[in-house]
């Protein structure tokens, strides 16, 4: 079985992002609640920052995803979540790689639509085993590759 996860460094910058985000935001937010009257650029940074920093933290715990692919299906687990969902190979509808050449690099991305209509986005640059699920793809559902 291949096991595809999110990188560490990826995970670790945006959770040192989100960090960041959240303690600007704490800090600000006691300066505008102690204060009688708070600056303009107080009450800005707390209105644009918490949010922020909470919708990423919650969009990076509740999407967190482990695939696991081979023996014929593709397993996707949502740890925190406690659920999975076990698709067949037969039941990918089609899927590709997509390739956009940037100024740092090549970003690699391939996404894999079943056929309930979900999709599934796996990238070179944030997650593990990356080639080994393309060659895995190519080798087994090379007729649905778009």
């Amino acid at each position: 079985m291949i096991v595809v996860k999110p990188k560490v460094s990826t995970l670790f910058s945006l959770g040192i992002f989100v960090a960041a985000c959240i303690s600007i935001s704490g800090y600000t937010l006691s300066i505008v609640l102690n204060s009688s009257n708070p600056q303009w650029y107080h009450l800005a940074t707390t209105a644009l920052l918490g949010p922020l920093g909470l919708g990423l933290l919650f969009r990076i715990v509740f999407k967190y995803k482990v695939v696991s692919v081979g023996k014929e299906s593709i397993i996707i687990r949502f740890p925190t979540r406690f659920s999975s969902k076990n698709y067949p190979l037969k039941e990918v509808k089609m899927w590709h790689e997509t390739a956009i050449k940037t100024a740092g690099g090549k970003y690699m991305e391939v996404e894999i639509l079943f056929t309930d209509m979900k999709k599934l986005n796996l990238s070179m640059q944030e997650h593990t085993n990356y080639a080994n699920v393309i060659k895995y793809m190519k080798k087994k559902a090379s007729k649905k590759m778009k």
